[in-house]
């Protein structure tokens, strides 16, 4: 994993993620805003009525960065808080009953496409795959707070002219994504 350390040492030359806290040395640049949405297919036991208790009763598919969960061994059921939405649903004193770990974005879409699962993700990303694999997207039955997806860099390499190049490419590409 890359730490913030990492890019301020120079060994990174910047971290691209959904930050909730950042050295206030680091300068940063939001690449864009979202919200969640949810997909399932059209099939799905619960498509027509999406309510909280729908969205609870169901079987979620959920991407990590690891593929395992919050961590290696941890029985999910035992977990309160795995993410955003599994917090705002902590908040809410619910929680979902994921089936299926992934560490693939791409992977949500072909798993829900043939099983009753819900896959609550980024809207773009599923965007992306709903039309493609014919899914729906739910809105999600409670709130998620959105989020920012967001580019940080040290101030060392802030006036670095191939660096400022960078930047400026990958704020290119986001606003075009």
């Amino acid at each position: 994993d890359v730490t913030f350390k990492d890019v301020e040492a120079g060994k990174v030359d910047m971290a691209i993620n959904r930050f909730d806290e950042m050295p206030q040395s680091f300068h940063q640049m939001t690449l864009w805003a979202d919200d969640f949405v949810c997909l399932v297919n059209p099939d799905h036991p619960n498509a027509n009525n999406f309510d909280l208790s729908a969205y609870l009763t169901s079987k979620h598919i959920w991407v990590s960065k690891t593929g395992m969960g919050a961590g290696v061994g941890i029985d999910p059921e035992k977990v309160i808080r795995l993410g955003w939405v599994d917090n705002a649903l902590a908040k809410l004193g619910h929680k979902r009953k994921i089936s299926v770990f992934t560490r693939h974005y791409q992977m949500p879409a072909l798993l829900a496409l043939n099983n009753d699962l819900v896959a609550t993700l980024p809207r773009r990303v599923a965007a992306m795959q709903a039309e493609a694999a014919h899914l729906l997207m739910k809105t999600p039955p409670f709130g998620i707070p959105p989020f920012e997806l967001k580019m940080a860099w040290s101030p060392l390499v802030q006036h670095h002219q191939a660096h400022r190049w960078l930047r400026r490419t990958i704020v290119d590409v986001a606003q075009h994504c």
